[in-house]
């Protein structure tokens, strides 16, 4: 999605990026706690309630992706599009498998990969 649409290092997600060894910690638990908490509220918990209201796991798995896009707003628009195919790949991860731990692992992995792809 990058690669699409271009890098977009806003102001405000570039000062959040860490600059040394205790950083880079901290950097590390925050990523693994974000991608324990979100796989659970997002595919967990809302993607479930909206297969359940609408019958349909394709719906389920958009609505979840676009409120997930939605909630990082803060990092602008292009990253909330890639958030939300991010969030969608997760949702049918989370689908397929019938299990949030492969997710946890991917967006933890990519939140940690991520504070290493801008300088």
């Amino acid at each position: 999605m990058h690669f699409l649409l271009g890098s977009s290092n806003t102001a405000n997600v570039t000062a959040m990026l860490p600059r040394n060894s205790v950083q880079i910690v901290l950097w590390c638990m925050v990523s693994c706690t974000a991608g324990f908490c979100e796989e659970v509220l997002y595919r967990g918990y809302l993607q479930h309630q909206f297969a359940a209201w609408t019958g349909s796991a394709p719906a389920a798995i958009t609505t979840q992706a676009v409120i997930f896009g939605a909630s990082h707003g803060y990092q602008g628009t292009k990253q909330m599009v890639i958030i939300s195919v991010l969030g969608a790949l997760y949702g049918i991860l989370a689908h397929w498998r019938r299990t949030l731990a492969p997710g946890m692992i991917a967006h933890a992995s990519s939140d940690i990969y991520g504070g290493w792809l801008h300088p």
